[in-house]
C-alpha cells in the first residue's frame, strides 16, 4: 500500500488562496488526505509491532485484508472521516508511549466494514471496546448488538453474506425487512438539488473510538435523521440554487455529519483537522443558518487539508491576536484559519444579498457582508505584516487580500454600513473589557 506523490499546481493554489478552488481543488485535497490516512495506518502497524501491543495479531490480519483490496475500496474505508481521526489519534498515543489508552484493534473493524461494503471475502477477529459494551461498531456501515460480556467478535464475509459470530450468537449483517434486528445501519442523509447531490452519514457511533485530540467536538444534541433531513434539505436547496460554486465544493468534500449540542442561540459548528470530510454541527434554527454554517466550514476543511501539504506558518514564539469573531485571542495559525473561513462567510452574504426576496432579508445580507468583509480584511492586513508566513502562507494571505479589497469597494447602503460598524465596534469593546488573557 504505497501512496502516490501529490502536487498542487500554482493555478489551483491561487484559486484556493482566493477562497475558491472548486471540485478540482477538492479532489486534489481529498486524494492527499487519503494518502495521509494510509501513511497513518502504516505507522500504526509499525508502532504496534514495536511496542508488542496485545492487538498486534488482529492489526496485522486487518492490514493484510486492506492491502488485498482494490485501491478505491481501501481508500473509501480509510477515508471515512472518523476512521482518519481515529488513525491519527491512535498512532499519536502509541508514539507517545501510551499503548493502554490506544485501540489499534479497531483496524479490524475498519477492514471488516470495507470487506462488507466492497463484497470482498474476509474472516477477521475484532476486539470489542470496553467503553461500548454490547456493541460492535463497523465504521461507516452500522452497529451490531452483541452480548454485553463479549470481548471479541469474529466477522466472516463469504458467498455474498456477512455474519458476526460472538458469544455463541450468529448475527447477519444486512438491510431490508428480513434483516437481523441486532444490526443497526448508520443513517444516511441524501439530497439532490439542481442535479447536485449531497450524501452525509449521520455517524455518531464511530466517533466514540476517536482518541481526544483537543479539537473539542463531542457528539450530542439532535440525532434524529428526520429533523436533520428536513433542515439540510432546505439548506441544500439554497446552496445549490444560489451559491453553486460553494455547493459544488461541499458536495465533493463532505461525507459525514456529527451532531453537536445546541448553544443558547444560533448554531455551533466545526471541522476536524484530521478528519477530512466531516462537519460537526448543532441543529440550525433555519435553512439559511445551516447554509452559511456549511459555507463557513468548507473553508476550514480546505485550509486544514492544504496545511497538511504545505507549511503555512514557520515555527516561532507563541503570539496571540485579536479576532473579530472570537471572544478569545488566537494564535497565528488560528487567526489565518478564521480569516479564511470568514472570507467564505462574507462571500455567502455577498451572493445572498443579490437573491434576497424582501427588504428585510436584503438589509441583513448587506450588514453581514459589510461586517465580515471588513473583519476579514482587517485580520488579513495583520497577517500580512507577520514575518513567519511561508511562501505558501504569503500566497494565501495575498489572495485573500485581493478578494477582500475588491469586495470592500462594492457599494453598501449607509444604514447597513452603520450597523456593521456598530457590531464590529461592540465586539472589540467587549474584547477589550474582558479580563487579561494569555491565550
Amino acid at each position: 500500500m504505497n501512496p502516490p506523490v501529490h502536487r498542487l499546481p500554482r493555478p489551483v493554489l491561487d484559486e484556493l488562496a482566493a477562497g475558491r478552488g472548486g471540485p478540482d481543488a477538492v479532489d486534489r485535497l481529498r486524494a492527499a488526505q487519503r494518502s495521509k490516512a494510509l501513511l497513518l495506518v502504516r505507522t500504526l502497524v509499525l508502532l504496534v509491532q514495536e511496542t508488542g501491543h496485545p492487538d498486534r495479531a488482529v492489526v496485522e490480519a486487518a492490514y493484510d485484508v486492506l492491502a488485498s483490496m482494490h485501491p478505491d475500496d481501501r481508500a473509501a474505508a480509510l477515508g471515512h472521516p472518523p476512521v482518519a481521526a481515529w488513525a491519527f489519534g491512535t498512532a499519536s498515543l502509541l508514539r507517545r508511549g501510551e499503548p493502554a489508552a490506544a485501540q489499534p484493534g479497531m483496524l479490524a473493524a475498519v477492514a471488516a466494514a470495507a470487506a462488507v461494503r466492497s463484497g470482498a471475502d474476509a474472516d477477521l477477529d475484532v476486539p470489542l471496546s470496553a467503553g461500548t459494551p454490547g456493541q460492535l461498531n463497523l465504521p461507516g456501515l452500522g452497529t451490531v448488538l452483541v452480548p454485553a460480556h463479549a470481548t471479541c467478535a469474529r466477522i466472516r464475509r463469504a458467498g455474498g453474506r456477512a455474519e458476526v459470530h460472538c458469544g455463541g450468537e450468529r448475527i447477519e449483517i444486512g438491510d431490508g425487512p428480513s434483516g437481523d434486528r441486532r444490526w443497526l445501519p448508520v443513517p444516511r442523509l441524501r439530497f439532490t438539488r439542481d442535479d447536485l447531490p449531497l450524501s452525509l452519514l449521520l455517524d455518531t457511533r464511530t466517533w466514540r473510538h476517536v482518541p481526544a485530540n483537543g479539537e473539542g467536538h463531542q457528539a450530542g444534541g439532535v440525532t434524529d435523521p428526520r429533523r436533520w433531513r428536513h433542515r439540510l434539505d432546505g439548506a441544500w436547496r439554497l446552496l445549490a440554487g444560489c451559491h453553486r460554486p460553494v455547493a459544488e465544493e461541499i458536495s465533493g468534500a463532505l461525507r459525514a455529519l456529527l451532531p453537536m449540542a445546541s448553544p443558547p442561540a444560533g448554531t455551533r459548528s466545526g471541522t476536524f483537522h484530521h478528519a477530512f470530510g466531516a462537519v460537526a454541527m448543532s441543529l440550525p434554527p433555519d435553512d439559511q443558518s445551516a447554509a452559511v454554517a456549511l459555507a463557513h466550514e468548507i473553508q476550514h476543511l480546505k485550509l486544514a487539508a492544504l496545511a497538511d501539504m504545505f507549511t503555512l506558518v514557520e515555527p516561532g514564539p507563541t503570539q496571540f491576536f485579536y479576532a473579530p469573531w472570537r471572544p478569545d485571542p488566537r494564535p497565528m495559525g488560528g487567526l489565518l484559519h478564521g480569516a479564511y473561513a470568514h472570507l467564505g462567510v462574507a462571500g455567502f452574504w455577498r451572493r445572498q444579498r443579490r437573491v434576497a426576496h424582501t427588504r428585510t432579508e436584503r438589509y441583513r445580507a448587506e450588514v453581514e457582508f459589510a461586517r465580515w468583509t471588513r473583519a476579514a480584511g482587517a485580520t488579513v492586513r495583520v497577517l500580512a505584516a507577520q514575518r513567519r508566513l511561508t511562501p505558501v502562507g504569503q500566497c494565501l494571505v495575498e489572495g485573500m487580500a485581493g478578494v477582500l479589497d475588491d469586495w470592500a469597494r462594492e457599494p453598501v447602503t449607509p444604514q447597513a454600513t452603520a450597523e456593521a460598524t456598530r457590531l464590529l465596534d461592540a465586539h472589540r469593546a467587549r474584547w477589550e473589557r474582558a479580563p487579561a488573557r494569555t491565550g
